[in-house]
C-alpha cells in the first residue's frame, strides 16, 4: 500500500497521548450502538402497532419489512464506493443525518406504501449505512489486534439490544409510538454528528502513523511495510471463501432476523409470557458479549472457516431449542445460544473481510457483502409470519431452514484462505 504523498496534521490527534486508534474505536462503536432504531429488535417493538393502526396482517408486515430491508440493501453498494472515495469521515456525517431523517419519516407513515419507504430508508441508512461506514473506519486503524477490536466493537450489538426495546417500549408509554420515533431520531443527530464531526479520522497512514499503533516514521512518497494482501472486489469474488462466508453471513442474518422480528410470539406459541420473552432479550445480550470477546481471540489465532461452522452450529442449537422449549430455563438457554452466535457472527463479519482481502478496497467489498447481509434479513421474518398465518405454527418453516446453516457449516470446512497468485 502506498503511503500518502502528503502527510496531514491533526492537533486531536498529536494531543492524544495514545494510539488514536483506540478514540476511532470508541467513536465506532458508539455509532454502531446509536443505528439501533434501524434494528429488527427494535422495530419488533413497535410491530403491533403497525398492525392495529395501519390494519395490517402480521404476516404482510412482515412482507413489507423484508421487501424494504432487501431494497435498502440494492443502495448499500454505493455507500461502499462512496467510502473508498469520499472516506468515512464524510460519510458517517451522511448516515446519520440520512437515519434521523428516516426516524421522523416512520413517525408519519399512515398506509402501506408509507410504511415501506419508512422501513426502506430506516433499513438502508442505519442497518446498512451507517453500520458499514463505522465497521469500515475502525477497521482502517488496525490489522494485528482487528480481531480484539472488532470483538470490542462488537459490544455495540449486546447494548443496543439491552437499551432499545425498553428504551422504546418507554417511550411509547409516557407518550404515543410516533412520538417515540421522532426522539430515536433526534438521539442519533445529537450524538452521533457531534463525534463524526470532531473525532472520526480517515486512514492512520494520512496522519503519519500506521495501523496497530506500530512505530515507523511514514514521510511522503515513502512506501512503508504492511503485512496484507488487497483484492479489489472483483478480485475476491473469484474466490471460494468469498462466496461461502458471503452465504454464511446472509443465511444467519435471515434466520436471526426472523427469530428477534417474532420472538414475542414465538414464546407465546410454547406457552411462555411476555416476562420471559424480555429477560430472552437479556440473556442474548449478555451471551452476545461472550461471543464478541470469545470470537475477536479465536479469529487471532485459529482458523476462520472453523470458527465459522462453530459458529453455525450454535444457531442450529437454537432453531431446535426455540421449537420444543416448554419452560423459562430452556427458553434463557435458548437466548444463550442465539446470543453466543450473533454475537461471533458480528465480529466474524467484521474481521474476516479486511483479514482475507485488505483495506484498500474493504468500503466496495463490504458494501457488496452488506447487500446480501441487508437483503437476506429481508426473508427472516416473513416465512415466519406465513407460517403462523396459514400452518398455525412457526415448527414447519423453522425445521425446513435448518438445512441452511447445516449445509453451508460443512461446506465451510472444505475452503481454504485464498491466496493471489
Amino acid at each position: 500500500m502506498n503511503a500518502p504523498t502528503s502527510i496531514k496534521s491533526s492537533r486531536l490527534i498529536d494531543a492524544t497521548p495514545f494510539f488514536y486508534g483506540w478514540v476511532i474505536l470508541a467513536v465506532g462503536t458508539i455509532s454502531i450502538i446509536m443505528m439501533g432504531p434501524s434494528q429488527t429488535f427494535t422495530v419488533g417493538i413497535f410491530t403491533d402497532y403497525f398492525i392495529t393502526e395501519l390494519n395490517i396482517t402480521r404476516a404482510n408486515i412482515s412482507l413489507i419489512y423484508g421487501l424494504a430491508t432487501l431494497g435498502g440493501s440494492l443502495l448499500l453498494p454505493i455507500t461502499g464506493k462512496l467510502v473508498d472515495r469520499y472516506g468515512p469521515q464524510r460519510m458517517v456525517l451522511v448516515a446519520a443525518l440520512t437515519l434521523g431523517l428516516a426516524c421522523i419519516d416512520m413517525a408519519l407513515v399512515h398506509g402501506v406504501v408509507s410504511i415501506f419507504i419508512g422501513f426502506l430508508a430506516l433499513r438502508f441508512a442505519g442497518f446498512g449505512s451507517l453500520q458499514l461506514v463505522s465497521n469500515n473506519v475502525v477497521a482502517q486503524w488496525f490489522i494485528r489486534r482487528r480481531g480484539l477490536v472488532m470483538g470490542l466493537a462488537g459490544q455495540s450489538l449486546a447494548v443496543s439490544l439491552i437499551v432499545y426495546p425498553s428504551l422504546a417500549e418507554y417511550l411509547i408509554n409516557r407518550f404515543d409510538w410516533r412520538s417515540a420515533y421522532v426522539v430515536l431520531g433526534l438521539l442519533v443527530w445529537i450524538i452521533v454528528l457531534p463525534l463524526g464531526w470532531f473525532f472520526v479520522k480517515d486512514k492512520p497512514e494520512l496522519y503519519g502513523l500506521l495501523p496497530d499503533g506500530d512505530q515507523q516514521t511514514i514521510s511522503p512518497g515513502s512506501r512503508p511495510y504492511i503485512s496484507e494482501e488487497n483484492w479489489t472486489l472483483e478480485e475476491a469474488r473469484r474466490t471460494s471463501a468469498f462466496w461461502i462466508f458471503a452465504a454464511a453471513l446472509a443465511t444467519m442474518t435471515m434466520l436471526m432476523a426472523g427469530l428477534i422480528f417474532h420472538q414475542l410470539s414465538l414464546f407465546e406459541q410454547r406457552g411462555l409470557s411476555r416476562e420471559a420473552a424480555i429477560l430472552a432479550f437479556n440473556a442474548i445480550a449478555i451471551a452476545s458479549i461472550a461471543g464478541n470477546f470469545g470470537m475477536g481471540y479465536l479469529l487471532d489465532n485459529y482458523s476462520a472457516r472453523l470458527l465459522l461452522a462453530l459458529t453455525l452450529s450454535l444457531l442450529v442449537g437454537a432453531l431446535i431449542l426455540v421449537q420444543v422449549m416448554t419452560t423459562p430455563g430452556q427458553a434463557l438457554l435458548y437466548g444463550v445460544l442465539l446470543g453466543l452466535s450473533s454475537g461471533a457472527y458480528k465480529v466474524i463479519d467484521s474481521v474476516i473481510w479486511a483479514k482475507y482481502y485488505g483495506r484498500l478496497h474493504l468500503g466496495s467489498i463490504k458494501g457488496a457483502t452488506m447487500l446480501g447481509l441487508v437483503g437476506a434479513s429481508a426473508f427472516g421474518p416473513y416465512p415466519l409470519g406465513l407460517s403462523l398465518d396459514y400452518l398455525g405454527s412457526y415448527a414447519p418453516v423453522l425445521t425446513g431452514l435448518l438445512i441452511l446453516p447445516v449445509s453451508i457449516g460443512f461446506a465451510s470446512l472444505l475452503i481454504k484462505r485464498p491466496e493471489k497468485r
